[in-house]
């Protein structure tokens, strides 16, 4: 990747008085993978419209491909957009829909037959050319919108939600065959979701927005691993939240004082003596045991718990346990090798001291 093909500076959308993006400036990569992740009316559906050209931005510039298109209308803008709802025309079949735009161009017939075999090929659709949106399965019309967006051999992918009208075990594979798609094909996608673990199956970089804002942006391992603020540690997948005070700041680690015992965490992020911050544990990080850990391991954390409950998930078992305090943390066991202890008994937590997330107000 060596050169910017979208890039949003500053912009800013309002409609009335209420403010739907605030001052967002990104920048996205060619042939990146780009989500845009966050809850509902976090703004990220309307960040992806005023790119497509829907909307019109309140201030602030829009770049694509080097260019200023703000102000362009969305059909001179070299990219296409996927919408959830797929937005196929029923009377048309699966080679017309995918043909439509090529003719409003007013391509040769002969030119328009090429280009549209051939993106039926490449979303493995060649079969059903024929077939009308009534006569496909919710996976197929989700193929047939991406060829109809990929025929027109655009800079950029938008995706707003495309995979929401699927089932479970559809959406995981259409996950992968649309992320192997893209590489493929070597084009910019942005991705619109707010479900965590499709972002961080697909994407190269993903963008967390909060009420307008950007939270963070990183790889997938950079915000599941080290989020920034405690936003995205909750949003992105399960974690344990302890609160605590900074008792002593080293060179290289932090000691938190939380629940009547000594933390350690890894020391980068600016914090003072005395300051009350919180810690980050993902439960798979957490482990549960019968001792606490040996004199020659005390470098590692550890805070005496009592089982509230354990709830099977399969493979893995989830295992609610309480501090003395009455804070309820989550630690995963693998279902064939349970502690053998029932609700009440006491026990331990640890985790090793370069899992903990210190994060400030």
């Amino acid at each position: 990747m060596t050169n910017c093909m979208v890039e949003l500076r500053q912009i800013t959308k309002q409609y009335d008085q209420n403010t739907v993006v605030d001052q967002l400036s990104l920048e996205i990569q060619q042939g990146e993978f780009m989500t845009l992740l966050g809850p509902s009316g976090c703004g990220k559906t309307t960040t992806l419209r005023m790119i497509a050209g829907f909307e019109l931005p309140t201030s602030g510039e829009i770049l694509l491909d080097g260019e200023i298109v703000q102000h362009r209308p969305a059909y001179q803008r070299n990219l296409n957009t996927v919408f959830q709802n797929y937005a196929l025309f029923p009377h048309l079949t699966t080679f017309e829909n995918v043909a439509f735009g090529l003719r409003l161009k007013k391509i040769a017939k002969s030119e328009i037959e090429k280009r549209v075999r051939d993106a039926l090929k490449l979303v493995q659709l060649e079969e059903f050319s024929g077939r009308k949106p009534d006569q496909l399965s919710g996976g197929q019309k989700q193929r047939v919108a991406i060829a109809r967006a990929l025929v027109n051999n655009p800079k950029v992918l938008l995706l707003d939600e495309p995979l929401g009208a699927l089932d479970l075990r559809l959406r995981k594979q259409m996950q992968v065959e649309l992320k192997h798609l893209q590489q493929q094909l070597g084009i910019t996608f942005i991705f619109v979701t707010h479900d965590q673990e499709e972002a961080l199956t697909m994407s190269d970089r993903i963008a967390v927005m909060n009420g307008g804002k950007l939270e963070q942006i990183g790889t997938p391992a950079d915000v599941y691993d080290r989020p920034v603020s405690r936003f995205v540690a909750e949003f992105i997948g399960e974690t344990n939240l302890l609160t605590g005070t900074v008792k002593e700041i080293g060179q290289s680690r932090l000691v938190i004082e939380s629940d009547g015992s000594a933390l350690v965490a890894p020391a980068g992020i600016a914090v003072r003596e005395l300051q009350d911050v919180t810690v980050a544990i993902r439960p798979e990080k957490a482990l549960l045991s019968l001792e606490p850990p040996a004199a020659a391991d005390s470098a590692v954390n550890h805070l005496p718990v009592k089982l509230v409950e354990r709830i099977y998930t399969g493979v893995t078992t989830k295992t609610v346990v309480a501090t003395h305090s009455g804070k309820q943390l989550v630690a995963h066991e693998n279902t064939d090798q349970l502690l053998p202890v029932s609700a009440g008994d006491e026990l331990f937590v640890t985790w090793n001291p370069a899992h903990s997330v210190v994060l400030t107000a």
